[in-house]
């Protein structure tokens, strides 16, 4: 797999402010916003990994599981769904959802329950929908609400306790009525994620997929339901009974209902012959507001919302909700993201279309405080994230699958014009094309790895996003520089459900990839310095330090070969370090020949470490268990280079050298 030419930054060890900040849901909140305010690890080493299931969401060779968002308790206990596989009739049955809980810090299992949940949508026919799980606030033990059988729900008072008994609610009978019939309810299913607000109640949209007994008719065909983890006081509104002129029948699948801040409203869409956005309030679940969802570049043409889709509704600062749909009629490939106000409309108060971003289907904006994009300078109170899948699909003749993340300005829809439909959207603040090319379509060069996100974790105190792409790698962008100044390597590329990403109390950050979740993080003194060039002049492309330390380069063409050199000059907190290791790595070359030296205070003099075979971004980790002291000066500094002669080819190759990570008493 190629690596790419970015750099990991110096690790945060602290979390700010007195009580750790958890990621309670999909999104990280009840608005799904996105946001973490902590300080957040450096993503340069897997801590530790978890399956997602045991092999039961590989369709051929892409993965069609809709994933649960990982959640995460202020006490680092991290909550995800888990699939697995039994036999039902001497076959093999895969619709089994296990919840788990482990340390955030050692990857230790804590507890583990087997939920008689069954999912609304399922693979081969289409993508298994979303397993439906939050955590429920509760001061610094949050209460855990994940999916069970018939629509009902399971709820443990706290996740960070082992071995603990489970109450089981339901919102349309009572529990007694429930456990003597469950078989003739099975057909009511939670179809959407779960949202919870600070009062211990959760929400959720359902659906009914088959007849059930007539004295539950009120239900319909689905809607959106209430209960309390407390009271277990309960209420649904079905979507017929909301009596909409736009023929809705059921929530979205996937779409997780949002509440506003105050807890008095909360977004919902629904689908049915016109896809509609509405607005409930919480206290009686009550009609506020509704907005039929038109596509903008048709005339009185609806959007629609695939159940594919994992797009939920986002309330942003000011109140106003966006939400991903697709196109009317499949006409291209990358849909839209709405804008409503709080009330719903669709128009500012001039009567004008809010702007509407140009892609969303399958996608979940979160917010990005101006105040961490230095590059804008416009009146907008916050920008958003999403991304620009660009499908390279034989209907869509304009799609070229130049796939990229974009930071948007919601307030202006003033430059920026639809690649398509030739509209006006969302202003482009900043973008980044994904990584790694694809070899599906050669006559389409410009293909890369779709960006694998439906949300994504903004990182405030950085600067910067924790992005997932079907690449394999986890990135970190930075809107300083407007570059993915961080890549692991997680996973080969894979074809999959889009995920989302999470940072944990302690700043740990978490990526999903090919039916695996990966822990990821650093809180050792890490430094990197890289650069890129081309063998055939070495010219220097980049060169990035992200902890201040200080860096030197070298590039000269010698006969036949490229010579670089990268020297990373960074402080040590540890006292009495026991070991030295660095990692080096040297991407894009074929046959290259590595070096890493150290200078040693001790004897005055540069030791080598160690030589490699550096081709084909070969990754090259030198360990120094006895003696690290002396590459640790009467400072702190630690001094090392890494070195690689790069043969020259006749076409130009280019080319990247980096020290990826210098650390002392590591594991």
């Amino acid at each position: 797999m190629n690596r790419a030419l970015f750099c990991f930054g110096l690790a945060s060890i602290a979390v700010s402010g007195a009580v750790a900040q958890g990621w309670q849901s999909y999104g990280g909140n009840a608005q799904h916003s996105g946001g973490f305010t902590g300080a957040s690890q450096s993503g340069s080493l897997i801590q530790w990994q978890a399956p997602l299931d045991d092999g039961s969401s590989y369709f051929g060779a892409a993965v069609l599981t809709h994933y649960a968002g990982t959640m995460i308790t202020p006490a680092n206990t991290v909550v995800y769904a888990y699939r697995y596989t039994t036999t039902v009739a001497n076959k093999p049955y895969n619709d089994n959802w296990a919840v788990m809980a482990r340390n955030g810090a050692t990857g230790a299992l804590l507890w583990r329950y087997n939920t008689d949940f069954n999912a609304a949508v399922l693979a081969p026919a289409d993508w298994t929908s979303v397993f439906p799980a939050t955590l429920v606030p509760n001061g610094n033990t949050p209460g855990v609400a994940m999916g069970g059988l018939a629509g009902s729900v399971w709820y443990r008072k706290t996740a960070d306790v082992a071995n603990l008994a489970l109450t089981r609610l339901v919102f349309y009978t009572t529990v007694a009525d429930f456990n003597a019939n469950s078989a003739a309810y099975a057909p009511i299913t939670i179809a959407t994620p779960i949202t919870a607000d600070g009062q211990g109640n959760l929400y959720f949209g359902y659906i009914v997929k088959s007849a059930i007994p007539t004295k539950l008719s009120a239900l319909g065909n689905g809607g959106i339901a209430k209960i309390n983890v407390t009271t277990g006081k309960s209420s649904f509104v079905s979507a017929s009974s909301l009596k909409l002129a736009y023929g809705i029948s059921t929530p979205a699948i996937n779409s997780a209902p949002a509440i506003t801040t105050d807890g008095k409203f909360l977004y919902e869409a629904f689908n049915g012959a016109h896809p509609t956005m509405v607005k409930l309030a919480t206290k009686d679940l009550t009609l506020a507001a509704s907005a039929q969802i038109f596509d903008p570049s048709v005339a009185n043409g609806d959007a629609s919302l695939p159940q594919e889709s994992s797009a939920s509704p986002m309330i942003g600062p000011d109140g106003h909700v966006f939400m991903g749909v697709f196109g009317n009629g499949y006409r291209e490939s990358h849909g839209w993201m709405a804008q409503f106000d709080a009330n719903l409309n669709p128009n500012d108060s001039k009567g004008k279309r809010l702007p509407w971003g140009a892609f969303g289907w399958d996608d979940t904006a979160v917010v990005v405080p101006t105040k961490i994009v230095p590059s804008y300078y416009g009146k907008a109170p916050y920008l958003i994230l999403t991304k620009y899948n660009n499908y390279n699909f034989s209907w869509d003749p304009l799609a070229d699958g130049s796939n990229k993340v974009a930071v948007l300005d919601p307030s202006s829809d003033s430059i920026t014009v639809d690649r398509q439909s030739g509209i006006h959207t969302m202003n482009e603040v900043l973008t980044v094309l994904g990584v790694t090319k694809t070899n599906d379509d050669t006559t389409k060069p410009n293909a890369v790895n779709e960006w694998c996100i439906n949300s994504a974790a903004v990182d405030i105190n950085r600067k910067s996003a924790i992005v997932n792409s079907e690449d394999g790698h986890m990135y970190r962008w930075s809107f300083v520089t407007n570059t993915l100044t961080e890549a692991l390597d997680l996973q080969p590329p894979t074809g999959e459900a889009y995920t989302m990403t999470s940072i944990g109390p302690d700043g740990q950050l978490y990526a999903i990839n090919n039916t695996i979740l990966f822990a990821v993080g650093s809180t050792k003194p890490t430094s990197v310095s890289r650069y890129a060039g081309s063998a055939m002049n070495g010219g220097i492309v980049q060169l990035t330090s992200r902890d201040q330390s200080y860096c030197t380069i070298t590039s000269a063409k010698v006969g036949t070969l490229q010579e670089a050199g990268v020297e990373a000059d960074f402080k040590q907190t540890a006292k009495s370090p026991t070991e030295l290791n660095v990692v080096v790595d040297c991407g894009g070359t074929n046959g290259a020949a590595g070096s890493v030296l150290a200078y040693n205070y001790k004897t005055k003099h540069w030791d080598s470490l160690g030589t490699a075979d550096l081709s084909k971004g070969y990754v090259f980790h030198v360990n120094v268990p006895a003696g690290a002291a002396n590459y640790v000066g009467p400072t702190g500094i630690t001094r090392v280079v890494a070195l690689a002669s790069i043969p020259i080819s006749a076409s130009p190759a280019k080319f990247s050298l980096m020290v990826d990570q210098i650390t002392c008493n590591a594991k």
